[in-house]
């Protein structure tokens, strides 16, 4: 079957937002619609270039408007079933007989399974008015607009001709994003170098001779004398009405006119169904030389001056300061710019850059504030805060001064060693970032909206616990969000959807990074190209790394860092990063201080050098994980521990303590599988139930690893929940109205509890399958339990049997001691429900699982110090330097670790314990030469203990350091 040649330009940029925008449904059409020189059959060839099946090009030509041969012209190109239909220039047929005939074809070919596409200039009546259409997708000029980001590609790998990243943005400003424009600049500039490139990117300020003949031939030329002598005449408008178009004009026909442009297509677009109107920038800008040309210089700048009086009548303050600059008169402008500043308009320096002369920009503060905004919004924080102090100190005073008084306030604060301020819910990120953002989540119900749901979701994320982000964000996050923390908002969950491999989720980040750039926020635009890098693909890798390049050439060190981190993640889990890229991450973070991004980059470089068999590999683990915990991400610490997973003794034990944390972190079990080494990724989790319990490091009851939310359930109940989970038995009902109620009457605190029961038995019954709540909370005479089913696992359970076990199996010798041992140090995931701080009714019970804790782990160095079982001097180390994270004041624990670091060759270890033993040791009153260690060789007992002396700073630090096995 015949096909007429694609006509597929040679240079061209493959846009994926347009290509996947474009993808048609059954029954439906895709139109291309916008003025000439838009792009509209660049991206026609394109998505015809990706489809597979057989595919067929029809190009209208004027004589196309006789159906007859129209009708011949199809029967000779239509595709088969499932193939793939392409009309281009459908405009000139207009209104025609043969338009008609051709839609009707069109219609019946979307019946048949053909993928029908239109490019033309103006949208057909035909189709808007058929509403077997009205599905149809649409892709207009705005969309088809070139983005800063495309331009610089378009440049850089299309042309081969880059510029530097400021010249870019102005090119992609005076020309509108206009593809025949940049085709234009490019075939005029092609070849020279960078110098007379950069001129005549400064010359279009002036006037755009690159395209006056083009929108001559194509545009004005089709226009009559009097639509285009309106078009010359409003161009002084930046937006257009038919009220302001008839003051200026003197006229009664601005709506017929506007309409009548908008209709053909004449770079004139209107985006509220006709109220308002806009010339296209670079039709602008042709117009404004062709309104010197018609009536001189010194009547163009009065009718410039006429337009600004109008439009200060208005109350369009900025936009008359516009007029009168280009009428040259400053002081309206300096009084226009009071005016606006007055009511918290402060004006874009993109607006402003083409019309003022330096010398003005300089002098006028809030041109000044403007230029600091706009270095705000590059990512340029250091370049913006002396401005914003400059600024400040030329107003001197008033609602400017204090604007940028408190802009400079929170930008100051994501600067290296900023001040810790927390006056903005920015603030509060950069208070996360330093460390333990965990804390900021619980505290960020100070603020309110999605200022709450944007700090809660970024600290959950930086934490590593995606999941719980996930459910935060999907209660607030709507499509029609574009503020700044609205766009926040939007991009993390697109980022998580990215990560999870949602198919949609490509979609959402390219729509965030549209409305990021229609909302002048260029660094957030940058970031959203970076964000696809999360799915490993190496087109969206390769894109990541040319945004750290061009935020490394802007000065913009976060979004650097930001973009680098998406691609390191995402190589993590597929094999890499490189130990060099991991580097480069960690230096990038500990450059602007955010001690949470730099335990994530440390963790990345631990496992980059266990993957690349470093002879430091185990210095970095161990760094890695050190700094995680220092930091609180326990994210972080998991991708540590996964990388030191010891090929040797003591591999089960270290598995499962990844597993562990890896519960506790809340991190998604694919990525924890894919941080450990191929041999153990099939191993199954140590705890892999469909049910858990938690209590150990916080409370957790996860369904098949996902985690409840408790946020709906009162905290009285939630309490209920926590004492039976923590008791794993049968627990009186007197002694949980004593812990939760013990001031009130017993028969008001009886019924508050059964109010209690029955509402945590709703919420069991809510989110577990059908009828486990009922049997999961359970009645026992007077008595209440947490009765879990043969297949649950809950922690306190399994350490409570595994210290009872391995002290009635006899001497730690016994290999089933030393399993009953490990696990339950492994079960021990952190201190008993640390939620509840010091509540009476679990200080007691949280001390002596946390004594026995620390005695089980230490029993378990000194097993593996004597060579019970062949165990190496590196497993004796990893157990006393957990049973003195568990008890700081293990005096056992403390002799073991200095015993087993000398015992292992590692002299500059030990003698870093001793030094943290007599801390201990000082810290507790005693004498800090007891921490003398233990010779190597010498036998170590866990009954030594520290001598404490009899005082009440003492007394309860005693109870601790009793290191006795458990009766």
């Amino acid at each position: 079957m015949p096909t007429e040649a694609v006509r597929h330009p040679s240079l061209s940029l493959i846009r994926p937002r347009l290509i996947t925008a474009l993808e048609v449904r059954p029954l439906s059409l895709g139109l291309v619609v916008a003025p000439a020189g838009a792009g509209k059959t660049t991206l026609l060839a394109q998505y015809a270039g990706g489809c597979a099946g057989s595919m067929a090009w029809l190009r209208i030509v004027p004589s196309d408007a006789d159906p007859s041969g129209l009708a011949d012209r199809l029967d000779t190109t239509l595709p088969g079933g499932g193939g793939l239909l392409v009309v281009d220039d459908l405009h000139l047929i207009e209104g025609s007989p043969g338009e008609s005939v051709l839609l009707d074809r069109a219609l019946a070919l979307t019946r048949a399974g053909v993928r029908v596409l239109i490019g033309t200039r103006r949208a057909p009546a035909l189709v808007l008015a058929r509403h077997e259409f009205s599905d149809s997708v649409v892709i207009d000029a705005e969309q088809l607009r070139f983005r800063t980001w495309e331009v610089e590609r378009l440049l850089r790998d299309v042309y081969r001709e880059p510029l530097p990243a400021d010249d870019v943005a102005a090119l992609t400003r005076r020309l509108g994003g206009w593809a025949a424009g940049l085709k234009l600049y490019h075939l005029s500039t092609r070849g020279q170098p960078m110098p007379e490139r950069r001129r005549a990117v400064a010359s279009l300020a002036m006037r755009s001779a690159l395209s006056r003949d083009y929108l001559t031939r194509t545009v004005l030329a089709e226009l009559t004398p009097s639509l285009r002598r309106f078009l010359v005449r409003t161009c002084v408008f930046e937006v257009l009405t038919a009220e302001r178009c008839d003051r200026l004009l003197g006229g009664d026909d601005g709506q017929a006119a506007l309409e009548e442009l908008e209709r053909r297509q004449a770079f004139t677009v209107t985006h509220d169904g006709g109220r308002s109107f806009a010339y296209h920038e670079v039709l602008r800008a042709h117009l404004t030389a062709a309104l010197v040309e018609d009536v001189g210089e010194a009547a163009a700048r009065a009718w410039q001056a006429r337009a600004g009086r109008l439009l200060a009548e208005e109350g369009a303050a900025l936009e008359a300061a516009r007029c009168f600059a280009r009428a040259q008169l400053w002081p309206e402008v300096h009084r226009l710019l009071d005016v606006a500043g007055a009511a918290a308009a402060v004006p874009s320096l993109d607006e402003w850059s083409d019309l003022l002369p330096a010398w003005f920009i300089a002098e006028d503060p809030w041109l000044v504030l403007a230029d600091a905004q706009h270095r705000l919004h590059e990512g340029q924080l250091a370049r913006a805060v002396p401005l914003l102090r400059r600024a400040e100190e030329m107003f001197g005073g008033g609602a400017g001064a204090a604007r940028c008084r408190a802009l400079r306030a929170d930008m100051t604060a994501w600067l290296p060693d900023g001040p810790h301020w927390r006056g903005h819910w920015s603030g509060w990120l950069r208070t996360a970032s330093r460390r333990h953002p965990m804390v900021v989540v619980g505290e960020a119900e100070r603020l309110t909206g999605a200022e709450e749901t944007l700090v809660r979701a970024g600290a959950l994320l930086l934490s590593g616990h995606a999941a719980e982000a996930v459910r935060v964000l999907d209660r607030a996050v709507t499509p029609a969000d574009t503020g700044l923390v609205g766009l926040g908002c939007r991009l993390l969950r697109a980022a998580a959807a990215v990560a999870g491999g949602d198919p949609e989720a490509p979609a959402a980040v390219a729509a965030v990074g549209l409305d990021a750039d229609r909302a002048s926020l260029p660094w957030l635009a940058r970031l959203a190209r970076a964000v696809p890098a999360l799915s490993g693909a190496d087109a969206d890798l390769k894109e990541a790394v040319a945004v750290v390049e061009e935020c490394d050439r802007l000065g913009d060190r976060w979004g650097a860092l930001l973009a680098g981190g998406c691609a390191a993640l995402a190589r993590s889990l597929r094999g890499g990063p490189e130990p060099e890229e991991a580097a480069r991450l960690l230096d990038r973070a500990r450059e602007v201080d955010t001690g949470v991004l730099a335990a994530w980059a440390q963790s990345l470089l631990a496992l980059a050098a266990a993957r690349a068999r470093l002879p430091d590999a185990d210095v970095e683990v161990r760094r890695a994980e050190s700094t995680a915990r220092a930091a609180g991400v326990a994210g972080a610490r998991v991708l540590a521990l996964a990388a030191g997973v010891p090929a040797g003794p003591g591999r089960a034990a270290a598995l499962s303590a990844v597993h562990a944390a890896a519960e506790q972190a809340g991190l998604p079990r694919a990525a924890v599988a894919a941080w450990l080494a191929p041999d153990l990724r099939a191993a199954p989790a140590p705890n892999s139930a469909p049910l858990t319990v938690r209590c150990f490091g916080g409370f957790r009851i996860c369904l098949h690893g996902e985690p409840l939310n408790w946020s709906s359930l009162r905290p009285r109940a939630r309490a209920v929940a926590r004492i039976l989970a923590m008791h794993a038995g049968p627990v009186h009902r007197d002694r949980l109205l004593d812990a939760l109620w013990p001031d009130t009457d017993p028969g008001t605190a009886t019924r508050t509890l059964h109010v209690a029961l029955s509402s945590l038995r709703r919420f069991l019954d809510t989110h577990l399958p059908a009828g486990a709540g009922e049997t999961l909370l359970h009645r026992d005479g007077d008595a209440y339990l947490l009765a879990l089913p043969a297949d649950a696992w809950c922690d306190v359970r399994e350490f409570r049997q595994a210290v009872e076990r391995a002290s009635r199996h006899g001497p730690t010798s016994d290999p089933r001691v030393l399993d009953d041992l490990r696990v339950a140090v492994t079960a021990y995931a952190g201190e008993l429900l640390p939620e509840d701080g010091p509540a009476e009714w679990v200080v007691a019970e949280r001390e002596t699982l946390r004594r026995q804790a620390a005695d089980a782990a230490a029993r378990l160095a000194e097993a593996a110090l004597s060579g019970v079982g062949g165990a190496a001097p590196e497993l004796a180390v990893a157990m006393a330097a957990r049973c003195v994270e568990i008890d700081p004041c293990h005096d056992a624990g403390w002799r073991l670790l200095i015993a087993a670091h000398d015992r292992a060759g590692n002299v500059a270890a030990a003698e870093q314990a001793r030094r943290r033993y007599a801390d201990v040791l000082v810290s507790l009153g005693l004498d800090p030469s007891l921490a003398t260690g233990t010779p190597p060789g010498a036998p170590v007992t866990v009954d030594r203990r520290i001598p404490l002396p009899r005082s009440p700073r003492t007394e309860s630090a005693q109870a601790r350091t009793s290191n006795a096995p458990p009766a």
